[in-house]
């Protein structure tokens, strides 16, 4: 079975629940397309279990828009 990005954005936060990541970040940790990963974390943002908001990224340590599995 095939996942989609944005099932793949959600099962790799749900795996890492305590790290917010940056959408650079996350495309790169995915192996996936920077704008790809923007789309699904903006999709997934506003689900319940998942935060999108501006904090540290805790993989490059930058302050930007991040996303999180509430934990």
């Amino acid at each position: 079975m095939v996942m989609t990005a944005k099932e793949r954005v959600a099962a790799f936060l749900l795996e890492h629940a305590t790290r917010a990541y940056c959408d650079a970040c996350l495309a790169r940790a995915l192996g996936i397309d920077p704008s790809t990963a923007y789309r699904a974390a903006s999709r997934i943002g506003s689900v319940n279990g998942f935060v999108r908001q501006y904090a540290l990224c805790s993989e490059c340590g930058m302050s930007r828009l991040t996303i999180r599995a509430q934990g």
